[in-house]
């Protein structure tokens, strides 16, 4: 969304394809909202698909781009885009694109693929951390993989891959962290662009009740906005953090009312929404599940994490903060109200998780953010022409 604003400041008029639970913030970053006719909100909970299921995932992404791709090619026609600017988890944009021979642009949510040598992809757990996932539903990514071959050979368009069906590539590939932060940054193709991060200021003015005693540090704890359905942990952090000198904020999302837990301890408060970005600032810990937002989130605040990963994507994520020096992990089986407390302790006295997650906010700060990244779409643009 933050690009999003940059390029209609710009002058670039943009038609947004997204849910209609986005009709909002789509119109207020000042794009024409566009609802998809055959994808809803709940398209992955419906499904069952999260980042422990990639080669799953990817099926069900083709099979979507085979539904849309017509109206979305019609739609396109018509319109006469200069570019096609799509998430890298949305290959139907990659496909339009394409097919329409115009310039396409990837922004990619995940971290960009990377090709590091054999040695390190045997050494690294980083690496190794994708293999059970990319072996658990081998077949449906052999399906995957001929399905979008058939669909490129009735375009006559390169097809995409299981793996860059999660991430497809473009002209240009966006990716919204730094060459500090991702992992083999040198193996990226010069396509991708590493431009920083920027945070997301549209719930700046929205009213939350902040605790008003600044001299408590603040500790955040949220799983973000998908797979949170985890009330024991929960439970366990309330165990944890009750009576502790920090206030804590915690956020269920949707998947769990905030009454589920009956009488709070005074320095804990249970939220169904909380303004990730406004609480941060003023946080000193972030307990998170790893999502690369809220990683970055909390590393662009200069806020050391403790990192409870629920899938293999969170768990790469989590391995680089830990490789950074920027925070600790804890594994699913070493969760409990102990070991949350003890590692919370730790982050929170040792200066140099602080230290290390302020160097790489302030690398991505200085990586260009949505300024840069519009910049290189409209560098595109001249190229193309």
């Amino acid at each position: 969304m933050p690009l999003v604003a940059e390029l209609s400041r710009r002058g670039h008029h943009i038609t947004y394809f997204v849910t209609e639970n986005y009709r909002a913030q789509v119109e207020a970053a000042g794009a024409v909202f566009q609802p998809y006719a055959a994808v809803g909100a709940d398209y992955f909970d419906a499904r069952g698909l999260h980042g422990g299921v990639p080669l799953k995932v990817a099926l069900n992404l083709i099979m979507t781009t085979e539904q849309i791709l017509p109206e979305l090619l019609a739609t396109a026609r018509a319109a006469h885009p200069d570019y096609i600017l799509f998430d890298g988890m949305c290959p139907w944009g990659y496909f339009v694109a394409r097919i329409l021979r115009v310039p396409a642009v990837a922004s990619l949510a995940l971290m960009p693929p990377i090709s590091p040598p054999l040695r390190a992809m045997l050494s690294s757990p980083l690496l190794r951390t994708f293999m059970p996932a990319l072996l658990r539903d081998f077949g449906k990514g052999l399906e995957a993989n001929r399905r979008s071959r058939a669909l490129g050979k009735k375009h006559n368009v390169l097809p995409l891959g299981p793996t860059s069906l999660l991430n497809a590539p473009g002209d240009l590939a966006i990716s919204y962290t730094s060459s500090y932060f991702q992992p083999f940054a040198s193996t990226l193709p010069d396509t991708v662009q590493l431009v920083g991060w920027t945070l997301s200021e549209a719930s700046a003015n929205v009213p939350f009740p902040l605790p008003p005693m600044p001299e408590r540090r603040l500790i955040y704890v949220s799983l973000g906005t998908l797979n949170n359905d985890n009330a024991p942990f929960f439970s366990m952090c309330l165990e944890a953090f009750a009576g502790a000198a920090a206030f804590v904020i915690m956020s269920t999302e949707n998947r769990i009312s905030p009454d589920a837990f009956g009488k709070l301890p005074e320095n804990i408060s249970i939220h169904g929404w909380v303004p990730q970005t406004e609480v941060l600032k003023r946080a000193a810990l972030f307990v998170t599940h790893g999502g690369l937002t809220s990683v970055h989130d909390g590393l662009y605040c200069g806020v050391p994490l403790l990192l409870v990963p629920q899938q293999e994507e969170q768990t790469f994520n989590a391995l680089r903060v830990v490789e950074l020096g920027a925070g600790l992990m804890l594994k699913k089986a070493q969760v409990n109200a102990t070991a949350i407390r003890t590692t919370a302790a730790q982050l929170l006295t040792d200066t140099r998780f602080k230290s290390e997650a302020h160097r790489i906010g302030d690398s991505f700060r200085s990586a260009g953010g949505v300024t840069r990244a519009a910049a290189e779409i409209e560098a595109l643009l001249r190229q193309q022409r």
